[in-house]
C-alpha cells in the first residue's frame, strides 16, 4: 500500500509520516526534502533563485518518480495538487489521506520553525493562509480520508490513520515477482473494503456473492464502497458446490458484458470457496483478465482457497477440472465474518488447518489440538492459525505458483477427498469434511506402506475427531466409483496415481501409489 500525506505547511506531514512509517515498516518519502537534495539548495533560496514555476516543474518530476513505489508513506509539499498530473499520478494504487488544520495553528507551527516558508513572506501571513486554504479546499476534499491535525500529536494522528486504514491486523505477503499480493488478516476487516477497492482505481467494481452471505453482510459492504464514491454492481449466484459450473461462470460474463465492464475493472469475491473459486475463473477469462479481490467468507476460504490463485469450475467428470492459475490483487480477511458460520462450515474449515500442520508445522498443528476452545470461540488463537496457515500458503506459493513440484504437498487428504465429493454429486460432504476423509485415507497407506508410524497417524486422526469431522467412508458408498474418479483427478501423472503420504507430524513426501495398495486401503470389492 501507498499512503500519500497532503495538506497545508504545518499541518505535519513530515513529523507524522515518519512516525507511519515507522509503525508499518514502510519507506518514508518526503518530496520537498527529495527535491532540495536533487538541486543541492533550500526551498527558499530555489523559490527566491529560480521563482516557483521551477519548483513546481522539479516537484512534478520528483513525484512521478515516487508514485511507482509501494509500501511507502509519501509526505508531499504543500502546493502539490495543484497539479492535476501530481493528483493522478499519487493516487495510482494509493490512499490519499488530507492532514486538516486550523489557520491558527499552522501560523503558529510555522513561526516555530523560524518563518522560513517562501509564500508566507508577506505582511499578514494569517490572512494569507486562510485565502491559499479556501483556494485550495475542492483539491484537498478530493482526498480519501481526512484528519484534523489541529489539536492532537504526531503520534495521535499515527494511531487515526492505522485505525481508519485497518492497518491494525496482520498481513502475509505472496511474493510472485512482480505480481505479488497481501493477504489483510484482522477484524472488521469490512469496513475498509471501500478504501481497498478504491486503492485499484477501478472503471467499474461489481461483488459477486450468494443469496446467502450477501444479505446478512450488505449493508456494511455496499456503505464502505459507495463512501468511497464508487457504485457497485451486484451479482450474486445460488449458494453451494453443485453451483460452481459453466452455466454460472456464463451468467456472470454475461451481466458483465451487459454492465459493460472492461478490462480496468474490478470483480470482489464476496463469500466462500464456491464464490471465490468462480470469481477468479470469470476475472482470469473474461477480456483476457481483469483484477480481482477476495474477500473470503468462511473459514475453509480464509485459510485456503482465496490463497494462491486457483480458479476453477467443476464437471460432472471432476471437481475444478475446468480452471486457471490466476491471482488475485488482494486477499481481505475480516474474522468476524465467521459469526454467522455454521460450526458444521467451521469445522471444515479446521481440515484445512489441520492439513498445513501436518505438512509443514506440528507447532501449527499442536496449537490447533491444544487451544481448541479459543478458536471456537474466534479468540486470538484463530487469529493465529489463521495467519500460520496463510504464511505456510504463501511461502509454498511463492516457490511453485503452478504446481509443477513442492506446491503439490497441499494436495495432502485432496485425492481421494476430490474423489469422494465427485462421487456424491457435491450434495453430502463439505469440502473440508472430504478432505478429512481423505486425509485420513492417506495417513493409513502412509502406515501401510511403512512410512509413516502408527502412533503419529492415530494422532492426526484423533485431532480430525476431536473437531467433529468424519474419518472413514460411509459402507453405502462404492470404493470402485472414488478409484475411478482418483484415475481421471489432475494429480494422476503419466498414468501414474500420487498421494501425499506424511512422514511425521509436519513433514510430508510426495509419493506415487500402486493401484493394489490403494485397494487394499479403500477395501475395493473385486
Amino acid at each position: 500500500m501507498k499512503i500519500v500525506l497532503i495538506g497545508f505547511m504545518g499541518s505535519g506531514k513530515t513529523s507524522i509520516g515518519r512516525e507511519l512509517s515507522r509503525r508499518l515498516g514502510y519507506q518514508f518519502i518526503d518530496t520537498d526534502t527529495l527535491i532540495e537534495e536533487k538541486e543541492g539548495i533550500p526551498i527558499s533560496l530555489i523559490f527566491k533563485e529560480k521563482g516557483e514555476d521551477y519548483f513546481r516543474e522539479v516537484e512534478q518530476a520528483i513525484v512521478e518518480e515516487v508514485s511507482r513505489m509501494t509500501d511507502a508513506v509519501i509526505a508531499t509539499g504543500g502546493g502539490v495538487i495543484k497539479n492535476k498530473r501530481n493528483v493522478e499520478n499519487l493516487q495510482k494504487r494509493g490512499i490519499i489521506i488530507w492532514l486538516k488544520t486550523e489557520p491558527e495553528v499552522i501560523l503558529k507551527r510555522v513561526m516555530l520553525e523560524g518563518g522560513k516558508r517562501p509564500l508566507l513572506n508577506v505582511e499578514e501571513p494569517l490572512k494569507e493562509i486562510k485565502r491559499l486554504l479556501a483556494e485550495r479546499l475542492s483539491l484537498y476534499m478530493q482526498a480519501d480520508i481526512p484528519i484534523d491535525t489541529s489539536f492532537i500529536t504526531p503520534g495521535e494522528a499515527v494511531e487515526e490513520i492505522i485505525e481508519r486504514l485497518g492497518l491494525q491486523g496482520e498481513e502475509v505477503t505472496v511474493e510472485l515477482k512482480d505480481r505479488g499480493y497481501k493477504i489483510i488478516i484482522g477484524r472488521k476487516n469490512l469496513g475498509i473494503l471501500g478504501l481497498r477497492v478504491k486503492e485499484f482505481r477501478p472503471s467499474k467494481v461489481a461483488i459477486v456473492s450468494n443469496k446467502t452471505i450477501f444479505p446478512l453482510y450488505s449493508d456494511t459492504i455496499l456503505s464502505s464502497i459507495k463512501g468511497c464514491g464508487i457504485t457497485p454492481e451486484v451479482f450474486l449466484i445460488p449458494d453451494g458446490e453443485e453451483y460452481k459450473d459453466l452455466l454460472w461462470a456464463s451468467y456472470l460474463y454475461g451481466e458483465l458484458l451487459k454492465a459493460r465492464f472492461d478490462r480496468d475493472s474490478l470483480l470482489v469475491a464476496f463469500g466462500g470457496g464456491v464464490v471465490g473459486d468462480i470469481t477468479g475463473f470469470v476475472a482470469s477469462t473474461y477480456m483476457r483478465g481483469i483484477r480481482y479481490i477476495q474477500v473470503p467468507t468462511t473459514l475453509l476460504a480464509q485459510v485456503d482457497s482465496s490463497v494462491g490463485g486457483k480458479t476453477g469450475v467443476n464437471h460432472p467428470l471432476g471437481k475444478n477440472m475446468v480452471g486457471t492459475f490466476y491471482q488475485p490483487s488482494l486477499v481481505l480477511i475480516d474474522v468476524d465474518t465467521l459469526r454467522t458460520l455454521p460450526m458444521r462450515e467451521f469445522n471444515a474449515g479446521i481440515a484445512e488447518i489441520i492439513k498445513y500442520g501436518v505438512i509443514a508445522d506440528k507447532g501449527l498443528f499442536d496449537l490447533v489440538e491444544k487451544e481448541k476452545e479459543d478458536i471456537a470461540f474466534l479468540g486470538d488463537s484463530l487469529l493465529r492459525v489463521i495467519r500460520r496457515s496463510c504464511e505456510i500458503k504463501a511461502e509454498v506459493v511463492s516457490r511453485d505458483e503452478r504446481e509443477t513440484g513442492l506446491r503439490a504437498i497441499l494436495n495432502f487428504g485432496h485425492t481421494v477427498g476430490h474423489a469422494l465429493e465427485t462421487v456424491t454429486g457435491y450434495t453430502r460432504f463439505l469440502h473440508g469434511e472430504a478432505i478429512a476423509i481423505g486425509m485420513c485415507v492417506d495417513v493409513e497407506i502412509a502406515v501401510t506402506a511403512g512410512i509413516l508410524k502408527e502412533a503419529d497417524g492415530e494422532h492426526i486422526k484423533q485431532l480430525i475427531q476431536i473437531y467433529g469431522l468424519p474419518t472413514t467412508i460411509p459402507d453405502e458408498i462404492n470404493t470402485s466409483d472414488i478409484l475411478n474418479a482418483i484415475e481421471v483427478d489432475k494429480k494422476v501423472k503419466a498414468g501414474n496415481l500420487r498421494f501425499i503420504l506424511p512422514e511425521c507430524i509436519g513433514k510430508v513426501r510426495i509419493e506415487e501409489v500402486e493401484r493394489d495398495l490403494i485397494k487394499e486401503v479403500l477395501k475395493v470389492r473385486p
